[in-house]
């Protein structure tokens, strides 16, 4: 399997920078994160080939993190700001070599109404642009335990996203702590999702922390994704119960072998 470290969830006993380095000496041969705009490309850049990395996916730009916003695609009074922002996430896209984008769509607040038809165009508009340099546009469904309000807060909504926009560049994220917080069987909808998927996230339910510190199956999801032929990555989107390096005792057997060195 191809397993990438959050570097928003991994490696925080060090400065964001720093852990470029850290994931890499311990078997990881990608990372993601969603907001690589508060640093220079160039940094970043050589951050990611000084360490053999590839960077898998990042988010366009989310709005503002202070107030804690996690995407405005749904937002109709902020269409052109969104807009604005693909453009960005599409050039950081391409400087870094990163080949997929996930197009967020933000927290509704009783200020703050969203809209299925802003949110299509959007989406419509992400794809679009982001295909013409062969970039693929990932959504998620987040729910709402984690993140309280946010637009794409079930399974049946993303149907109706798919269903309206039939183009194989849209593709789904899949997150295993997501699925079991909103359904009762996560391997079910896995297999219902998977022809969709174009990332995966792990951590396990309850709590987010390390695959097998819950409840979830994961020699069962692991074994359905390579009998399907998922050959895409796996995202480590879990929040670490300990220090970074002992949680990753549990995915030793499926990390490069320099994690066990």
């Amino acid at each position: 399997m191809k397993l990438s470290a959050h570097l928003g969830f991994q490696f925080n006993e060090v400065p964001f920078l720093e852990r470029f380095e850290l994931a890499a000496q311990a078997g990881y041969q990608g990372v993601e994160f969603p907001a690589p705009y508060g640093h220079d490309p160039a940094i970043l850049k050589k951050l990611l080939d000084q360490n053999g990395l590839q960077l898998v996916q990042i988010s366009a730009p989310m709005g503002t993190a202070a107030a804690g916003e996690k995407g405005i695609a749904a937002f109709p009074e902020r269409r052109q700001e969104f807009l604005d922002g693909l453009k960005l996430a599409r050039d950081t896209s391409l400087t870094l070599g990163c080949p997929r984008i996930h197009v967020m769509a933000g927290i509704v607040t009783t200020v703050r109404g969203a809209s299925l038809h802003t949110y299509l165009e959007n989406i419509q508009a992400a794809v679009a642009l982001f295909a013409a340099d062969g970039i693929r546009t990932l959504v998620e469904v987040f729910s709402p335990q984690e993140v309280p309000g946010y637009y794409l807060s079930s399974f049946e909504l993303a149907e109706m996203v798919f269903a309206a926009i039939a183009d194989d560049h849209l593709e789904f994220l899949f997150d295993t702590y997501h699925a079991a917080a909103l359904a009762p069987d996560p391997v079910a909808l896995l297999k219902h999702w998977l022809p969709r998927t174009g990332h995966v996230q792990i951590s396990d339910f309850p709590g987010r922390h390390e695959p097998g510190t819950g409840t979830l199956p994961f020699p069962e999801i692991f074994a359905e994704l390579a009998a399907r032929g998922y050959d895409h990555w796996i995202g480590c989107e879990y929040r670490p119960i300990g220090d970074t390096l002992s949680g990753l005792k549990y995915l030793a057997p499926y990390l490069h072998p320099a994690c066990t060195s």
